[in-house]
């Protein structure tokens, strides 16, 4: 069973499972999830539930008049019992899941099909879960272990499946930012988390750190990130609001790329700069209006070589210039390939 239908499987369990019931038939979603009371329904999806508010219920999912779902939930004390059974078009039952509860907790789940037998067992301590296994068939293809840290807080979680892929996560804090770590085989990667959605990697095979990131602060109090990945630096520099300010890379050939946003009083982006150092200097400048690109100039060192211009009925004009002259407009369809019209000129 692929991990989409196995997912589908557990979703369709847990939405039927919270529906309230008023022995009555409702209108609904293709998951059953109630919309309305009608007595005569006109939505593709109908569930009919009898049995509100006793030790036996009965749940019905209609597709039109076809059957596509039955739940039957059984209460005695504090376990409860969830079985729920799918059918196809023709009313061949396809699977049967059933789910046992206890103080409101999933102890275990048993999924039949037609080849195959699927059990998930759920293990707590003090009400937390610390461990699942998942069994296919009677073999044990899948084992999660939960680690807690102060006061029953996640702070690790380690995956081990049937082909001995081990994945090992860690969730800590380190100076008041979220850090999330991430042990697969060989590999190791760590995400640290700041405010503003602001996310930041490091990266190892093996003992080889492969992407190492540095953050700090400038004298301004701008968030710096910088990254070294294949011996070339990247550098991000945020606003105290979390907008991008600043970006610098260092290219393979000894090329510095850099790009300045600038924003209006609203947070939206007004104005970019790039600038592209090497053999010479290129300057593209870009301007916008509500976030979308109106124009966008070229400079080679200190002389124009290109302006283009964004109409806003999908075209483009594009000035070409000659020793910082203009000299031709070339009009480009809205699909950035043809040529509408191509008009020389000679500026005075």
């Amino acid at each position: 069973m692929t991990i989409g239908r196995w997912l589908h499987v557990v979703v369709l369990g847990i939405v039927l499972s919270i529906i309230p019931l008023h022995g009555a038939v409702y209108r609904s979603n293709s998951l059953g999830q109630k919309l309305e009371l009608d007595d005569k329904p006109t939505s593709r999806y109908t569930l009919k539930a009898e049995g509100e508010h006793t030790n036996r219920e009965h749940r019905l999912l209609y597709d039109g008049p076809l059957l596509i779902m039955e739940e039957k939930i059984t209460i005695i004390g504090a376990k409860k019992e969830v079985e729920r059974i799918e059918y196809d078009v023709l009313g061949n039952e396809t699977s049967q899941t059933t789910t046992f509860f206890e103080k409101g907790l999933p102890q275990r789940i048993l999924t039949q099909l037609a080849d195959e037998i699927m059990i998930t067992l759920h293990s707590y301590s003090e009400g937390r879960l610390i461990e699942t296994k998942e069994l296919r068939n009677g073999e044990m293809i899948r084992l999660i272990t939960y680690y807690r840290g102060k006061e029953g807080m996640l702070s690790g979680l380690r995956v081990v499946d049937l082909h001995d892929t081990k994945i090992l996560s860690t969730f800590t804090k380190d100076k008041g930012a979220t850090v999330y770590g991430e042990n697969i085989d060989n590999t190791f990667s760590t995400l640290t988390y700041f405010p503003h959605n602001v996310i930041v990697r490091n990266y190892w095979v093996d003992d080889t750190i492969q992407i190492s990131t540095k953050v700090d602060y400038d004298e301004a109090g701008r968030l710096v990130v910088t990254e070294v990945k294949e011996g070339l630096t990247f550098q991000k520099t945020y606003g105290p609001d979390g907008m991008l300010l600043e970006t610098h890379a260092q290219q393979a050939d000894g090329t510095n790329i850099t790009q300045t946003y600038i924003y209006d009083s609203l947070g939206v982006l007004d104005q970019s700069i790039e600038l592209i150092e090497g053999s010479s200097t290129r300057r593209i400048e870009r301007w916008y209006k509500d976030g979308l690109i109106q124009t966008q100039t070229e400079w080679e060192d200190s002389q124009p070589v290109k302006a283009t211009r964004y109409v806003y009925d999908g075209t483009t004009v594009v000035t070409l210039f000659e020793e910082g002259r203009p000299y031709a407009d070339i009009t480009y369809a809205p699909d950035g390939k043809r040529v509408l019209s191509l008009e020389y000129r000679k500026e005075k």
